[in-house]
């Protein structure tokens, strides 16, 4: 039961460290990434230009690529990921 316990609170403790570290991301994100600059961009694409672009053309294009994210991360993630990572069975009942 205390062996449970100690690896409950090491994946709570896992889960806040991933929950700072989003909402530090979406800080960095609001402020720099979609600065005013950025939004005004945004706003002023065309429809034309986005589809030439490389957006995503429907969802099943978009499942492919966050699945491709997960199983296949890049460089970055991949040295970041342990320290996020949950078990997989942390939301099972």
């Amino acid at each position: 039961n205390s062996q449970l316990r100690q690896e409950d609170e090491l994946q709570y403790d896992k889960r806040d460290k991933w929950v700072e570290h989003l909402k530090k991301k979406a800080e960095h994100t609001a402020k720099v990434t979609y600065n005013n600059e950025r939004a005004t961009m945004i706003l002023n694409t065309t429809y034309k230009t986005a589809m030439e672009g490389n957006l995503i053309p429907d969802r099943e294009t978009l499942v492919t690529r966050i699945s491709n994210m997960i199983k296949s991360p890049n460089s970055n993630w991949s040295e970041k990921k342990p320290e996020w990572e949950l078990t997989r069975t942390y939301f099972d009942a």
